[in-house]
């Protein structure tokens, strides 16, 4: 008969992704996982596997979790679409922006530091990437259907400029840059709606 976990597997998760978004995968140790999580090396393995297993739980957490899911929501709700847009681009700057370690964003930092030598995790970071384009074309194809978004623009064009104003800004984010600079830059990428 196996022992009952002597902690709780949602907190240690939760915690570890936390540690991996700031360090990234490769600067985190075992030890900074222990640390962090509060459990010992064997409730890890057994658990959640591996360092590598771990980090991709971590990235599902992060995705689903953690409010970017909630966040993603607001590109299905009804309503006029191009304030629903805005309204998703600007959730993503002030969860950015209210961040005091400036981390980024989990799935950008991931393909910045693995993806030129990770191909399955490119792929995985990559899928949430057009899972976001696929939730701004929707919403675009209904601005035009709706008469909100001009005849001649392009949604699928527009929903991948938008996909990567968004990863930019978050970089810019993360290095630094002013609030009021991240915001300005935003606007003037989101009046391509216009």
């Amino acid at each position: 008969m196996s022992r009952p976990k002597a902690f709780n597997p949602d907190e240690a998760l939760e915690k570890a992704m936390q540690v991996f978004w700031h360090k990234g995968y490769e600067t985190t140790s075992m030890e900074d996982l222990l640390n962090a999580m509060d459990i010992n090396r064997g409730s890890l393995y057994a658990t959640f596997g591996d360092k590598r297993e771990l980090f991709l739980k971590a990235m599902d957490l992060y995705c689903t979790g953690g409010g970017v899911g909630n966040r993603l929501s607001i590109l299905s709700q009804p309503g006029p679409a191009l304030p629903l847009i805005r309204q998703f681009i600007g959730a993503m700057l002030e969860f950015g922006l209210s961040d005091p370690l400036r981390r980024g964003c989990m799935m950008t930092n991931t393909l910045v530091e693995l993806a030129p030598h990770e191909k399955d995790i490119a792929l995985k970071v990559s899928g949430r990437l057009q899972m976001a384009e696929e939730g701004f074309f929707q919403l675009l194809l209904r601005a035009k259907h709706e008469g909100e978004l001009a005849t001649h623009k392009d949604p699928r064009a527009l929903a991948r400029v938008l996909v990567t104003m968004m990863q930019g800004t978050i970089v810019m984010i993360k290095a630094g840059t002013p609030a009021d600079v991240v915001r300005q830059t935003a606007e003037t990428a989101l009046s391509i709606l216009d």
